[in-house]
């Protein structure tokens, strides 16, 4: 296999001799030997890092994390500490140390302090969840100067253990954050969290997602949200993993790449989608109007969230297990007619040349909503569940990128 790109400048017939390492070759060779830039919008063909965290073989659907199939880790029943101790630090825990990092998990969000909670409930209840969490993981920020690299050491998180700590507190204060903009949106008390639950029980719980009658999440809506959460946790250099490596460039903490991530996840076209993709079904109304609609997007007068993917020219292997936890919440088109108009759309579209002819089929984002939904999410907080899942792989990608 070639070891060198060959190049004949047409300008000025100079040839140049350019190395390729692991398939790719470096914009700055390029322009040291031809004058020229790599004009690349979307980075839709660039790499940006060398990652060990995350393979995704786009032609086949093969999803790897950290070398283990994604059906693997759904079939073998990991929880969010498994998947986060995975990818963060490149081993599948054993039970004592899923156990520990529960733990550490649970005794940090009872570290959080008590201006996040002020921070938030100050602001209005019937604002977006968006800037109700940047405000409470920026207070959270300003009670930790320490965290801060510019305030005390520059190369802070060139130690591994600050870098472990720092994670840990990030990943807690998003799920304290998150039930406390909830909590405070639907005008509910806040339960904090216990040391004898996972992680995701005490998400739920902080956020009121319980049972009223026991306390307790439900637990096939906790399972369903779990195995939505794996596939969810990371997807490569998805935006809000690329917005969050911008701002780590500046040896960042974590907390402020967090921030840059989830005001980037928060747009239509990334998690905002599934948001975006059931107030479009709700525009739609009927069965009866699909057809129509989908001329108009075949037009461009109509966006149809949830549909297409930049990374899979075909089939989103994540669909099918989306469309299986779908039907483990009990949802049917029959009572649900949202559901009903997003399945005649696939129909419609899949008959249609148009989109075949463009690659074009349902991604997890286009079922993903009404999974979330089934879970006992608003619409307008599916987003901010979206991240609890992939902070995951955010603070993944920081902690590799600070090791660099």
């Amino acid at each position: 296999m070639a070891r060198t790109l060959n190049i004949t400048d047409s300008r000025t017939n100079a040839q140049y001799q350019i190395p390729i390492r692991h398939n790719t070759i470096l914009a700055s060779d390029l322009k040291k030997t031809t004058g020229l830039r790599v004009h690349d919008p979307g980075l839709q063909n660039t790499t940006v890092v060398e990652t060990g965290i995350t393979v995704s073989h786009h032609d086949t659907g093969l999803l790897l994390f950290r070398g283990y199939k994604l059906q693997y880790l759904w079939e073998i029943d990991s929880d969010f500490e498994d998947i986060l101790h995975l990818l963060v630090w490149g081993v599948y825990p054993s039970s004592e140390q899923r156990k520990t990092l529960s733990r550490q998990l649970t005794t940090a969000m009872l570290e959080v302090p008590d201006v996040v909670f002020q921070t938030i409930r100050a602001l209005p209840k019937t604002t977006s969840p968006l800037p109700l969490l940047m405000a409470g993981l920026s207070a959270s920020l300003a009670s930790r100067p320490e965290m801060i690299p510019a305030s005390t050491k520059p190369n802070l998180y060139s130690d591994p253990k600050a870098a472990d700590d720092a994670i840990i507190y990030t990943i807690a204060t998003y799920a304290v954050a998150f039930g406390v903009v909830r909590c405070h949106r639907h005008g509910i008390a806040f339960t904090p969290p216990s040391i004898d639950n996972s992680y995701l029980e005490n998400l739920f719980i902080m956020a009121g997602l319980v049972d009223s009658s026991t306390g307790r999440p439900d637990p096939l809506k906790l399972s369903c949200y779990r195995h939505f959460g794996i596939f969810n946790s990371d997807h490569g250099m998805a935006l809000s993993v690329f917005s969050a490596l911008v701002t780590a460039s500046s040896q960042t903490d974590p907390i402020s790449c967090l921030i840059t991530a989830t005001g980037a996840a928060y747009g239509p076209l990334h998690f905002g989608a599934t948001e975006s993709a059931k107030r479009a079904l709700r525009h739609i109304g009927t069965v009866d109007n699909v057809p129509s609609f989908i001329e108009e997007v075949k037009q461009g007068k109509q966006k149809l969230f949830g549909y297409g993917h930049r990374s899979y020219k075909g089939i989103d292997p994540r669909v099918q297990p989306t469309q299986g936890l779908v039907r483990d919440l009990k949802l049917d088109s029959a009572s649900n007619p949202l559901l009903k108009i997003a399945e005649r759309i696939e129909q419609v579209a899949s008959g249609d040349e148009w989109f075949a002819r463009r690659g074009l089929y349902p991604n997890a984002d286009f079922y993903g909503h009404f999974v979330f939904s089934g879970c006992g999410f608003e619409a307008d907080i599916i987003p901010a569940a979206m991240l609890a899942q992939r902070v995951v792989g955010i603070m993944a990608h920081w902690r590799e990128y600070m090791r660099k």
